[in-house]
This record gives structure tokens, C-alpha cells and sequence, in this order.
């Protein structure tokens, strides 16, 4: 995994260095205030201000305070600074009760939910020292390059350290936890990290996918919600517990074929087009473009994977490749084409009878309106490979989405045959 990324250390010089100690100050006062509500955050900033753990103007960027006109900053996105929330020259407040939040895709009699419920799950988890708590918008001339055009922020964590991100801090950290591993979901049954057991394959066919995966699959990991889509299409978003049944780290046999089932590995696909809806395509980055280096260290003749897609595509795309890498440096990367041996892994009947010559799926199960909303099949779809070198060893695997093609291909095991 990469190093933690751009974390501002105590000897940066910049503008943003006095800005950096008021957050710190701002965060000493929510602490405080933990302190005297039994470890509970405050729902506003400005709470720290009336209870006087705060001056006034304490969770102000300096910079802001010394402009004339202290309200100028655009807010379009979701904010914890508006009516009833906090003032709008407040820094932007992670654990805030008050700021919207999409309650579009929720079931009936939905759990309390709010931005500070989510972050308190994100906050008992593993990689917690992540989340930011504090953000400060107001110097994007300082941000690196890459996050400069598209909303630059400087974060604070539970920890005090301070990074850089875009609009979604999530985003900086997704070789570690996927964005959709920390919305909404994480209070209806999501899991992880880590996302898999700790147990190692009980097959000696089987590649250790464990530093891969990102999902157990028991939920929709792809989606942040519990429901999808909107109207008459509206459904519980589809995922694959029937397949997994909560029950990781073990041997199933399909067609007399064993594999080693202990989550998924999910990679981005192409963010939507101009054409393409939220509900048509990937809306923003959710998930790396590969994962590289599984450890193989044998010869064989033989491989097969399980797979599929999250989203549709055209029939022939390539939505991916496994990139196997020889000891002796040389590659063969193996396509896996939309509508040839994959597809998206759940569909509708108009979908399925639009899809006469797709493969056959390994595993289906059927799924009907009065349980979900709309009747569908889950797929999960097998490939095989024969290796052309037989006799060289295989160091290791790669596998890589295609940045052209929006259907997102995930992987639940891969086998080795000799």
C-alpha cells in the first residue's frame, strides 16, 4: 500500500501554517467538549463557541478572518455550514448532525442517520487515523498540482496530522478502503476493513487475493446506499450475500469445481459520460484502477478465475486484464471481454433476454420483486486461460481495469492448475 500521502509536517513553512494550528486549536476545543459529554462529538462547531470552549471566531481560518468580508466562500456541495448548522466562514465540520445528507436512498424506517453517525462507525475502524474531521478550503494556491483544479481542502485528523485532498478526502486513501466503504452502508450491516478473514487458502490451487480485497460482497459495495435507483426502477442495491452467505475463509464447490471464496476485489471503471447516468455508470471514483504483485512463485498450465461486472457495457469491450508476469520479466495480459466471459453481475429480465450469445454464468440466483424491489438474477461468471509457457514460472499477478471501458470488473478467486 502506498505511504500515508502529503501529510503536512511540522516544519512546513507556507500561508497555510497558521491556518494548520487553528485547526489544532479548533480540535483541542472539540476534545474538550468530548471530555464533558461523555466522549459525544459536538453537533456544530459553533456549539464550542456558546459553551466557551472557544473564542469567538476560534474555528475560522485566519486567513478568512483578516478579509473584509468573512461570508464570500462558495459552498455547492453537501456542508456543514448553512441554517441551522454552523456560521458560513467556519471551517467545514465532519461530525456535524445538522448537514445534509442524501436520505434518497434509504429503506422505510431507516436508523438515525447523519454525517456524524457515519464518521463515528468510520471512526472505530480500522484506518481511523484517515478521516478527517476538519477541513479548510480557503488555500488552494498552496494545494498540489493534483488536487488544485478540483476543490482543494486541507484536512485534519482524530490524529492532529494534516493532508491534502480534493473535495472527497476519500479519494486519497482508496488503496486502503474503497469511498463507498464509508457511506451510508457502514450503518446497515457493511463490513471491514479488513475485508476478508484471516484465514490463508485451504487450496493449493488457490492465489491469496487477501491484500486485494475490498469487499466481502455481503452488501453493496459498489453503492453507498441500501436502495437503488429512483421510481419504478427503485430496488434494494443488488450484492452477492446469497453467493457468500457471510461465511469467508472457506472452500465452495461449484460444478464440481472448488475455489477459495474470502471477499472480492473491485477496480474502478470509467466515470460516466455525458449520455451515462449515476445510474448507468461509475459517478465519480470509488476504487483503485489495479491492484498489482499477488504472489504466484510456480509454473502451470492452467488458470481459471470467478468475475463480473458491476455496470453494463458494449459486447467485445475489454473491461479488464489479468496481467501475469513470468520470472524471467516478460508479461502476457489476458482481456476479459464484456458479453465473452463476463457481465454484469446482476440483471433484469429485459437485460438477460437481450444477451442470447453471453456466456452462461457458473453460479445464478434468482431474486423476485416482492424481496427487492425489482425480479433479477445474481450472475458470477468463470474464465479460464491456458498459459502458452507452461514450463517458466509465474512470479506474480497483476489486475487491471481499462480506463475506457465504464463496467467495473471485480474477481472472487483464481485458480492455478498444474
Amino acid at each position: 500500500m502506498a505511504a500515508a500521502p502529503l501529510l503536512a509536517h511540522s516544519g512546513e513553512e507556507g500561508p497555510s501554517l497558521t491556518c494548520d494550528r487553528q485547526m489544532r486549536k479548533t480540535f483541542e476545543a472539540v476534545q474538550a467538549w468530548r471530555r464533558q459529554h461523555s466522549g459525544s462529538y459536538p453537533g456544530r462547531l459553533v456549539d464550542l463557541e456558546t459553551g466557551g470552549l472557544l473564542p469567538r471566531g476560534g474555528a475560522i481560518c485566519p486567513e478568512l478572518l483578516s478579509e473584509s468580508s468573512r461570508s464570500s466562500a462558495k459552498r455547492e456541495e453537501n456542508t456543514s455550514r448553512g441554517p441551522e448548522c454552523d456560521p458560513d466562514d467556519f471551517y467545514e465540520y465532519e461530525m456535524s448532525d445538522c448537514a445534509p445528507v442524501n436520505r434518497g436512498y434509504l429503506p422505510p424506517n431507516p436508523p438515525e442517520y447523519n454525517r456524524q453517525r457515519v464518521k463515528s462507525v468510520l471512526l472505530r475502524r480500522q484506518f481511523s487515523e484517515q478521516v478527517a474531521i476538519l477541513r479548510c478550503t480557503r488555500h488552494p494556491e498552496l494545494a498540489p498540482t493534483r488536487f488544485a483544479t478540483n476543490g482543494p481542502r486541507r484536512n485534519l485528523t482524530i490524529e492532529g496530522k494534516i493532508y491534502w485532498s480534493a473535495l472527497h478526502w476519500e479519494q486519497v486513501w482508496l488503496d486502503y478502503v474503497p469511498y463507498c466503504a464509508r457511506e451510508a452502508n457502514v450503518l446497515f450491516g457493511s463490513k471491514g476493513p479488513p475485508f476478508h478473514t484471516d484465514k490463508a487458502p485451504g487450496l493449493t490451487c488457490a492465489l491469496d487475493l487477501r491484500n486485494w480485497n475490498c469487499s466481502f460482497g455481503d452488501q453493496a459495495w459498489w453503492w453507498g446506499f441500501p436502495m437503488f435507483e429512483e421510481g419504478a426502477n427503485r430496488q434494494k442495491a443488488a450484492h452477492l450475500q446469497p453467493f457468500f452467505q457471510e461465511d469467508h475463509g472457506r472452500v465452495l464447490k461449484l460444478n464440481d469445481e472448488e475455489w477459495w471464496i474470502n471477499g472480492l476485489v473491485q477496480l474502478q471503471g470509467r466515470i460516466k459520460g455525458n449520455n451515462e447516468t449515476r445510474y448507468s455508470a461509475p459517478s465519480l471514483e470509488a476504487f483503485v484502477w489495479k491492484k498489482t504483485g499477488v504472489n504466484i512463485g510456480r509454473s502451470f498450465r492452467h488458470a481459471a478465475w470467478l468475475q463480473g461486472t458491476v455496470w453494463t457495457a458494449n459486447v467485445g469491450e475489454t473491461t479488464g486484464w489479468l496481467v501475469w508476469h513470468y520470472a524471467d520479466e516478460s508479461t502476457n495480459r489476458v482481456p476479459i471481454i464484456y458479453g465473452r466471459n463476463t457481465a454484469r453481475f446482476w440483471g433484469e429480465p429485459p437485460q438477460i433476454e437481450s444477451e442470447p450469445d453471453f456466456p452462461q454464468p457458473v453460479w445464478r440466483q434468482h431474486e423476485d420483486k416482492e424481496s427487492v424491489g425489482k425480479e433479477r438474477w445474481l450472475r458470477i461468471y468463470r474464465q479460464e486461460w491456458s498459459n502458452p509457457r507452461p514450463d517458466v514460472v509465474v512470479a506474480s499477478l497483476d489486475f487491471v481495469s481499462n480506463p475506457e471501458c465504464r463496467a467495473s470488473p471485480f474477481l472472487i478467486a483464481v485458480n492455478v492448475l498444474p
